[in-house]
Protein backbone atom coordinates (compact mmCIF):
# COMPACT_ATOMS: atom_id res chain seq x y z
CA UNK A 1 0.00 0.00 0.00
CA UNK A 2 1.35 3.41 -0.98
CA UNK A 3 2.32 5.45 2.08
CA UNK A 4 1.06 8.70 0.60
CA UNK A 5 -2.34 7.36 -0.46
CA UNK A 6 -5.37 9.05 1.11
CA UNK A 7 -9.14 8.88 0.75
CA UNK A 8 -11.56 11.70 1.56
CA UNK A 9 -15.24 10.81 1.73
CA UNK A 10 -17.88 13.46 0.99
CA UNK A 11 -21.57 13.22 1.87
CA UNK A 12 -24.47 14.87 0.05
CA UNK A 13 -27.54 13.45 1.76
CA UNK A 14 -27.49 9.72 1.09
CA UNK A 15 -24.95 10.11 -1.73
CA UNK A 16 -21.26 9.49 -1.08
CA UNK A 17 -18.38 10.60 -3.27
CA UNK A 18 -14.65 10.28 -2.85
CA UNK A 19 -11.40 12.05 -3.63
CA UNK A 20 -8.49 9.61 -3.84
CA UNK A 21 -4.98 11.06 -3.86
CA UNK A 22 -1.44 9.81 -4.22
CA UNK A 23 1.57 12.10 -4.40
CA UNK A 24 0.05 15.26 -5.86
CA UNK A 25 -2.52 13.59 -8.10
CA UNK A 26 -6.22 13.19 -7.35
CA UNK A 27 -9.18 11.21 -8.64
CA UNK A 28 -12.83 11.92 -7.86
CA UNK A 29 -15.38 9.09 -7.77
CA UNK A 30 -19.08 9.88 -8.40
CA UNK A 31 -18.96 13.68 -7.95
CA UNK A 32 -22.29 15.19 -6.82
CA UNK A 33 -23.75 18.36 -8.32
CA UNK A 34 -24.07 20.07 -4.92
CA UNK A 35 -20.45 19.56 -3.82
CA UNK A 36 -18.40 21.66 -6.25
CA UNK A 37 -17.04 24.08 -3.65
CA UNK A 38 -16.20 21.28 -1.23
CA UNK A 39 -14.20 19.40 -3.87
CA UNK A 40 -12.45 22.55 -5.10
CA UNK A 41 -11.59 23.64 -1.58
CA UNK A 42 -10.17 20.24 -0.67
CA UNK A 43 -8.04 20.01 -3.81
CA UNK A 44 -6.66 23.50 -3.23
CA UNK A 45 -5.99 22.90 0.47
CA UNK A 46 -4.08 19.69 -0.24
CA UNK A 47 -2.27 21.05 -3.31
CA UNK A 48 -3.67 18.32 -5.55
CA UNK A 49 -3.99 18.20 -9.31
CA UNK A 50 -7.20 16.54 -10.48
CA UNK A 51 -6.22 13.84 -12.95
CA UNK A 52 -9.34 11.68 -13.32
CA UNK A 53 -13.07 11.83 -12.72
CA UNK A 54 -14.88 8.49 -12.55
CA UNK A 55 -18.63 8.02 -12.65
CA UNK A 56 -19.13 4.39 -11.64
CA UNK A 57 -22.31 4.35 -13.77
CA UNK A 58 -24.89 6.70 -15.27
CA UNK A 59 -26.64 8.07 -12.20
CA UNK A 60 -30.44 8.20 -12.19
CA UNK A 61 -31.20 9.92 -8.88
CA UNK A 62 -28.94 13.00 -8.96
CA UNK A 63 -26.91 15.11 -11.35
CA UNK A 64 -23.25 14.26 -11.77
CA UNK A 65 -20.70 17.07 -11.52
CA UNK A 66 -18.34 15.29 -13.92
CA UNK A 67 -18.94 17.63 -16.87
CA UNK A 68 -18.48 20.71 -14.69
CA UNK A 69 -15.23 19.44 -13.15
CA UNK A 70 -13.95 18.41 -16.56
CA UNK A 71 -14.40 21.95 -17.86
CA UNK A 72 -12.93 23.51 -14.72
CA UNK A 73 -9.87 21.31 -14.23
CA UNK A 74 -9.29 19.67 -17.62
CA UNK A 75 -9.36 16.23 -16.00
CA UNK A 76 -10.26 13.08 -17.93
CA UNK A 77 -13.67 11.53 -17.33
CA UNK A 78 -13.59 7.72 -17.16
CA UNK A 79 -16.66 5.50 -17.61
CA UNK A 80 -17.37 1.97 -18.73
CA UNK A 81 -17.46 1.28 -22.46
CA UNK A 82 -21.21 0.58 -22.31
CA UNK A 83 -22.03 3.96 -20.81
CA UNK A 84 -23.99 6.26 -23.10
CA UNK A 85 -22.04 9.43 -22.42
CA UNK A 86 -20.97 12.56 -24.26
CA UNK A 87 -18.71 13.42 -21.34
CA UNK A 88 -16.44 10.36 -21.06
CA UNK A 89 -12.90 10.69 -22.48
CA UNK A 90 -11.68 7.18 -21.73
CA UNK A 91 -13.66 3.95 -21.80
CA UNK A 92 -13.03 1.35 -19.14
CA UNK A 93 -13.10 -2.43 -19.46
CA UNK A 94 -12.92 -5.23 -16.92
CA UNK A 95 -9.39 -5.61 -15.45
CA UNK A 96 -8.18 -2.23 -16.75
CA UNK A 97 -5.77 -0.38 -14.48
CA UNK A 98 -6.10 3.24 -13.37
CA UNK A 99 -2.82 4.70 -12.13
CA UNK A 100 -2.79 7.57 -9.66
CA UNK A 101 0.58 8.75 -8.40
CA UNK A 102 2.21 5.70 -6.82
CA UNK A 103 -1.11 3.85 -6.52
CA UNK A 104 -2.86 1.58 -8.99
CA UNK A 105 -6.50 0.52 -9.11
CA UNK A 106 -8.15 -2.37 -10.88
CA UNK A 107 -11.38 -1.79 -12.75
CA UNK A 108 -13.97 -4.49 -12.02
CA UNK A 109 -16.95 -4.62 -14.34
CA UNK A 110 -19.92 -4.98 -11.99
CA UNK A 111 -23.20 -4.95 -13.96
CA UNK A 112 -26.53 -5.51 -12.27
CA UNK A 113 -27.67 -2.12 -11.03
CA UNK A 114 -27.04 -0.87 -14.58
CA UNK A 115 -25.18 -2.42 -17.49
CA UNK A 116 -22.43 0.24 -17.39
CA UNK A 117 -21.47 -0.14 -13.72
CA UNK A 118 -17.85 -0.52 -12.58
CA UNK A 119 -16.17 -0.79 -9.21
CA UNK A 120 -12.64 0.32 -8.41
CA UNK A 121 -10.35 -1.93 -6.35
CA UNK A 122 -6.99 -1.07 -4.87
CA UNK A 123 -5.12 0.01 -1.75
CA UNK A 124 -7.22 -2.44 0.27
CA UNK A 125 -10.44 -0.68 -0.71
CA UNK A 126 -13.35 -1.42 -3.00
CA UNK A 127 -15.37 1.51 -4.33
CA UNK A 128 -18.64 -0.15 -5.30
CA UNK A 129 -20.75 2.69 -6.67
CA UNK A 130 -24.41 1.69 -6.38
CA UNK A 131 -23.82 -2.06 -6.76
CA UNK A 132 -22.85 -3.39 -3.32
CA UNK A 133 -24.20 -1.19 -0.54
CA UNK A 134 -23.84 -1.58 3.20
CA UNK A 135 -26.22 -4.37 4.19
CA UNK A 136 -27.99 -4.01 0.87
CA UNK A 137 -27.41 -3.60 -2.86
CA UNK A 138 -28.52 -1.45 -5.76
CA UNK A 139 -31.87 -2.08 -7.38
CA UNK A 140 -31.79 -3.83 -10.75
CA UNK A 141 -34.56 -2.09 -12.68
CA UNK A 142 -32.58 0.90 -13.95
CA UNK A 143 -30.82 1.23 -17.33
CA UNK A 144 -30.46 -2.36 -18.55
CA UNK A 145 -30.12 -3.54 -14.97
CA UNK A 146 -30.36 -7.28 -14.41
CA UNK A 147 -30.82 -9.43 -11.28
CA UNK A 148 -28.99 -12.26 -13.07
CA UNK A 149 -25.99 -9.98 -13.68
CA UNK A 150 -26.20 -8.66 -10.13
CA UNK A 151 -25.98 -12.18 -8.68
CA UNK A 152 -22.88 -12.92 -10.78
CA UNK A 153 -21.35 -9.59 -9.77
CA UNK A 154 -21.85 -10.32 -6.07
CA UNK A 155 -20.16 -13.71 -6.41
CA UNK A 156 -17.19 -11.93 -7.98
CA UNK A 157 -16.99 -9.37 -5.16
CA UNK A 158 -17.30 -12.06 -2.48
CA UNK A 159 -14.03 -13.56 -3.68
CA UNK A 160 -12.07 -10.45 -2.66
CA UNK A 161 -10.11 -10.55 0.63
CA UNK A 162 -12.32 -10.37 3.71
CA UNK A 163 -10.48 -7.35 5.07
CA UNK A 164 -11.22 -5.28 1.95
CA UNK A 165 -12.91 -2.01 2.96
CA UNK A 166 -16.19 -1.46 1.11
CA UNK A 167 -16.95 2.17 0.21
CA UNK A 168 -20.27 2.59 -1.64
CA UNK A 169 -21.71 5.67 -3.33
CA UNK A 170 -24.97 5.45 -1.41
CA UNK A 171 -26.10 4.69 2.08
CA UNK A 172 -29.52 5.48 3.50
CA UNK A 173 -28.67 4.88 7.15
CA UNK A 174 -25.54 7.06 7.45
CA UNK A 175 -23.11 4.16 7.61
CA UNK A 176 -19.80 5.26 6.17
CA UNK A 177 -18.04 1.99 5.27
CA UNK A 178 -17.99 -1.77 5.70
CA UNK A 179 -15.79 -4.74 4.81
CA UNK A 180 -16.26 -7.76 2.58
CA UNK A 181 -16.28 -9.94 5.73
CA UNK A 182 -19.00 -7.85 7.34
CA UNK A 183 -21.10 -7.92 4.19
CA UNK A 184 -20.72 -11.70 3.88
CA UNK A 185 -21.99 -12.02 7.41
CA UNK A 186 -24.69 -9.36 7.51
CA UNK A 187 -25.84 -8.64 3.97
CA UNK A 188 -28.69 -11.05 3.07
CA UNK A 189 -28.25 -10.46 -0.65
CA UNK A 190 -24.57 -11.37 -0.52
CA UNK A 191 -25.38 -14.45 1.56
CA UNK A 192 -27.78 -15.86 -1.05
CA UNK A 193 -26.16 -18.74 -2.95
CA UNK A 194 -29.12 -19.81 -5.06
CA UNK A 195 -29.22 -17.73 -8.23
CA UNK A 196 -32.80 -18.70 -9.08
CA UNK A 197 -34.04 -17.68 -5.63
CA UNK A 198 -32.05 -14.45 -5.78
CA UNK A 199 -33.49 -13.47 -9.16
CA UNK A 200 -37.03 -14.35 -8.08
CA UNK A 201 -36.65 -12.23 -4.95
CA UNK A 202 -35.31 -9.25 -6.89
CA UNK A 203 -38.02 -9.39 -9.53
CA UNK A 204 -40.70 -9.50 -6.84
CA UNK A 205 -39.65 -6.13 -5.47
CA UNK A 206 -41.59 -3.18 -6.83
CA UNK A 207 -40.03 0.15 -5.88
CA UNK A 208 -41.01 3.65 -7.07
CA UNK A 209 -38.58 5.18 -9.53
CA UNK A 210 -36.60 8.25 -8.41
CA UNK A 211 -38.23 11.59 -9.11
CA UNK A 212 -37.55 13.00 -12.60
CA UNK A 213 -35.42 9.97 -13.52
CA UNK A 214 -35.61 10.39 -17.30
CA UNK A 215 -34.40 13.99 -17.18
CA UNK A 216 -31.63 13.13 -14.73
CA UNK A 217 -30.32 10.33 -16.95
CA UNK A 218 -30.47 12.63 -20.00
CA UNK A 219 -28.55 15.41 -18.23
CA UNK A 220 -25.87 12.98 -17.04
CA UNK A 221 -25.49 11.31 -20.42
CA UNK A 222 -25.10 14.62 -22.25
CA UNK A 223 -23.18 16.46 -19.56
CA UNK A 224 -25.79 19.20 -19.48
CA UNK A 225 -25.12 20.01 -15.84
CA UNK A 226 -22.28 22.16 -17.17
CA UNK A 227 -24.86 24.53 -18.66
CA UNK A 228 -26.53 25.23 -15.29
CA UNK A 229 -25.15 28.44 -13.82
CA UNK A 230 -24.42 28.19 -10.10
CA UNK A 231 -24.07 31.32 -7.95
CA UNK A 232 -23.25 31.69 -4.23
CA UNK A 233 -25.90 33.08 -1.84
CA UNK A 234 -24.48 36.60 -1.53
CA UNK A 235 -24.33 36.91 -5.29
CA UNK A 236 -27.91 35.64 -5.50
CA UNK A 237 -29.00 38.26 -2.95
CA UNK A 238 -27.31 41.05 -4.90
CA UNK A 239 -28.83 39.74 -8.12
CA UNK A 240 -32.44 39.83 -6.90
CA UNK A 241 -31.95 43.22 -5.24
CA UNK A 242 -30.61 44.70 -8.45
CA UNK A 243 -33.29 43.34 -10.78
CA UNK A 244 -36.93 43.21 -9.64
CA UNK A 245 -37.73 40.78 -12.47
CA UNK A 246 -35.56 38.13 -10.81
CA UNK A 247 -37.26 35.99 -8.18
CA UNK A 248 -36.03 33.36 -5.76
CA UNK A 249 -37.80 30.08 -6.52
CA UNK A 250 -37.75 27.76 -3.50
CA UNK A 251 -38.51 24.16 -4.52
CA UNK A 252 -38.52 22.66 -1.03
CA UNK A 253 -41.63 21.17 0.55
CA UNK A 254 -44.23 23.42 2.23
CA UNK A 255 -43.10 22.07 5.61
CA UNK A 256 -39.48 23.08 4.97
CA UNK A 257 -40.58 26.45 3.60
CA UNK A 258 -42.86 27.17 6.57
CA UNK A 259 -40.03 26.51 9.02
CA UNK A 260 -37.62 28.97 7.40
CA UNK A 261 -37.53 30.85 4.09
CA UNK A 262 -36.18 33.94 2.38
CA UNK A 263 -38.33 37.04 2.16
CA UNK A 264 -40.29 37.38 -1.10
CA UNK A 265 -39.21 33.94 -2.31
CA UNK A 266 -41.75 31.84 -4.19
CA UNK A 267 -42.43 28.31 -2.97
CA UNK A 268 -43.20 25.76 -5.70
CA UNK A 269 -42.29 22.24 -4.46
CA UNK A 270 -40.32 20.34 -7.06
CA UNK A 271 -42.82 17.52 -7.37
CA UNK A 272 -45.54 19.91 -8.55
CA UNK A 273 -43.23 22.19 -10.54
CA UNK A 274 -44.19 20.72 -13.90
CA UNK A 275 -47.84 21.65 -13.24
CA UNK A 276 -46.81 25.25 -12.50
CA UNK A 277 -44.42 25.74 -15.43
CA UNK A 278 -46.93 27.65 -17.56
CA UNK A 279 -47.61 30.10 -14.72
CA UNK A 280 -43.88 30.70 -14.31
CA UNK A 281 -43.43 31.21 -18.05
CA UNK A 282 -46.31 33.72 -18.24
CA UNK A 283 -44.85 35.75 -15.38
CA UNK A 284 -41.93 36.62 -17.72
CA UNK A 285 -39.54 36.61 -14.79
CA UNK A 286 -36.10 35.08 -14.32
CA UNK A 287 -35.39 32.73 -11.44
CA UNK A 288 -32.69 31.81 -8.99
CA UNK A 289 -33.65 28.33 -7.80
CA UNK A 290 -32.84 27.01 -4.35
CA UNK A 291 -33.59 24.01 -2.15
CA UNK A 292 -32.16 22.87 1.17
CA UNK A 293 -28.64 21.83 0.17
CA UNK A 294 -28.44 22.00 -3.62
CA UNK A 295 -29.63 18.59 -4.86
CA UNK A 296 -33.19 19.38 -5.93
CA UNK A 297 -32.54 22.87 -7.29
CA UNK A 298 -30.42 21.81 -10.33
CA UNK A 299 -33.18 19.35 -11.28
CA UNK A 300 -35.75 22.13 -11.02
CA UNK A 301 -33.53 24.50 -13.00
CA UNK A 302 -33.22 21.92 -15.77
CA UNK A 303 -37.01 21.58 -15.90
CA UNK A 304 -37.36 25.36 -16.26
CA UNK A 305 -34.68 25.57 -18.95
CA UNK A 306 -36.22 22.70 -20.90
CA UNK A 307 -39.51 24.62 -20.84
CA UNK A 308 -37.91 27.67 -22.46
CA UNK A 309 -37.35 29.85 -19.40
CA UNK A 310 -34.08 31.75 -19.83
CA UNK A 311 -31.63 33.16 -17.34
CA UNK A 312 -32.18 30.42 -14.76
CA UNK A 313 -29.55 30.15 -12.04
CA UNK A 314 -29.06 27.84 -9.06
CA UNK A 315 -28.06 29.04 -5.61
CA UNK A 316 -25.14 27.00 -4.35
CA UNK A 317 -25.64 25.24 -1.04
CA UNK A 318 -29.31 26.21 -0.81
CA UNK A 319 -30.90 27.39 2.44
CA UNK A 320 -28.24 25.61 4.47
CA UNK A 321 -25.47 27.78 3.08
CA UNK A 322 -27.63 30.93 3.05
CA UNK A 323 -28.18 30.58 6.79
CA UNK A 324 -24.58 29.59 7.42
CA UNK A 325 -23.47 32.87 5.86
CA UNK A 326 -25.79 34.78 8.18
CA UNK A 327 -28.11 36.13 5.52
CA UNK A 328 -31.63 37.23 6.56
CA UNK A 329 -34.44 34.66 6.81
CA UNK A 330 -38.02 34.52 7.96
CA UNK A 331 -38.65 31.81 10.52
CA UNK A 332 -42.11 30.40 11.03
CA UNK A 333 -43.57 27.90 13.41
CA UNK A 334 -43.76 25.33 10.67
CA UNK A 335 -45.00 21.87 11.44
CA UNK A 336 -43.88 19.39 14.03
CA UNK A 337 -41.47 16.90 12.48
CA UNK A 338 -42.39 13.23 12.51
CA UNK A 339 -39.41 12.41 14.73
CA UNK A 340 -40.53 15.00 17.30
CA UNK A 341 -44.08 13.66 17.20
CA UNK A 342 -42.83 10.14 17.92
CA UNK A 343 -40.66 11.34 20.82
CA UNK A 344 -43.52 13.39 22.26
CA UNK A 345 -46.09 10.58 22.10
CA UNK A 346 -43.69 7.86 23.25
CA UNK A 347 -42.56 9.92 26.24
CA UNK A 348 -46.14 10.79 27.15
CA UNK A 349 -47.26 7.16 27.02
CA UNK A 350 -44.34 5.99 29.16
CA UNK A 351 -45.14 8.68 31.74
CA UNK A 352 -48.84 7.78 31.62
CA UNK A 353 -48.04 4.11 32.21
CA UNK A 354 -45.93 4.96 35.27
CA UNK A 355 -48.61 7.25 36.73
CA UNK A 356 -51.38 4.69 36.21
CA UNK A 357 -49.15 2.01 37.72
CA UNK A 358 -48.66 4.19 40.78
CA UNK A 359 -52.22 5.40 41.26
CA UNK A 360 -54.43 2.74 39.63
CA UNK A 361 -53.22 -0.82 38.94
CA UNK A 362 -49.89 -2.62 38.48
CA UNK A 363 -50.95 -3.96 35.03
CA UNK A 364 -50.56 -0.48 33.54
CA UNK A 365 -46.77 -1.05 33.61
CA UNK A 366 -47.25 -2.89 30.32
CA UNK A 367 -47.96 0.43 28.59
CA UNK A 368 -44.40 1.53 29.33
CA UNK A 369 -43.05 -1.94 28.52
CA UNK A 370 -44.85 -1.96 25.16
CA UNK A 371 -43.54 1.48 24.19
CA UNK A 372 -40.00 0.53 25.29
CA UNK A 373 -40.09 -2.61 23.15
CA UNK A 374 -41.30 -0.53 20.22
CA UNK A 375 -38.39 1.89 20.59
CA UNK A 376 -35.90 -0.98 20.83
CA UNK A 377 -37.38 -2.55 17.68
CA UNK A 378 -37.15 0.82 15.92
CA UNK A 379 -33.48 1.15 16.84
CA UNK A 380 -32.62 -2.37 15.69
CA UNK A 381 -34.64 -2.42 12.47
CA UNK A 382 -34.61 1.27 11.54
CA UNK A 383 -38.39 0.98 11.06
CA UNK A 384 -40.66 2.98 13.35
CA UNK A 385 -44.17 1.55 13.59
CA UNK A 386 -45.46 4.59 15.44
CA UNK A 387 -44.03 6.85 12.76
CA UNK A 388 -45.75 4.79 10.07
CA UNK A 389 -49.08 5.17 11.90
CA UNK A 390 -48.59 8.90 12.40
CA UNK A 391 -47.88 9.34 8.69
CA UNK A 392 -51.47 8.22 8.02
CA UNK A 393 -52.89 11.23 9.89
CA UNK A 394 -54.29 13.93 7.55
CA UNK A 395 -52.04 16.54 9.21
CA UNK A 396 -48.88 14.64 8.34
CA UNK A 397 -50.07 13.67 4.88
CA UNK A 398 -50.51 17.35 4.11
CA UNK A 399 -47.09 18.30 5.47
CA UNK A 400 -45.07 15.51 3.90
CA UNK A 401 -46.82 14.84 0.60
CA UNK A 402 -44.73 17.35 -1.32
CA UNK A 403 -41.28 16.30 -0.23
CA UNK A 404 -39.10 14.98 -3.02
CA UNK A 405 -40.79 11.71 -3.93
CA UNK A 406 -39.85 8.60 -5.78
CA UNK A 407 -37.64 5.70 -4.92
CA UNK A 408 -34.01 5.34 -4.12
CA UNK A 409 -31.14 3.49 -5.78
CA UNK A 410 -31.18 0.85 -3.05
CA UNK A 411 -33.30 -2.27 -3.01
CA UNK A 412 -33.97 -1.59 0.69
CA UNK A 413 -33.28 2.14 1.02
Amino acid sequence: MAKDFTVKQFMAGSCYSYILSSRDEALIIDPHISMQEEYTGYLKKKGLSLKFIIDTHTHADHFSLAAVLKNKFGAQVLMHEKAISSVADRRLKDNDQVTLGSSSFKVIYTPGHTDDAVSLYGEGRLFTGDVLLIGSLGRTDFQNGSPESMFDTLQKLKSLPDETIVLPSHDYHEKRSSTIAQEKEGNPFLAETNKEAFVKNMRAKIIPKPFNIDNIVRVNQKGEAASIEMIPPREALAFIQKDLQVKLLDVRSPLEFSEVHIQDSINVPIDILSAKINDLIQSKQSYVVLCRTGNRSPMAADMLMQSGIHGVKVMQGGMTRWQKEGLPVIKGKGGVSLERQVRLIAGSLVLLGILLLWFAHWAFIFISVFISCGLIYSGLSDNCLMGMLLMKLPYNKKLYKTKLGGGTCSISG
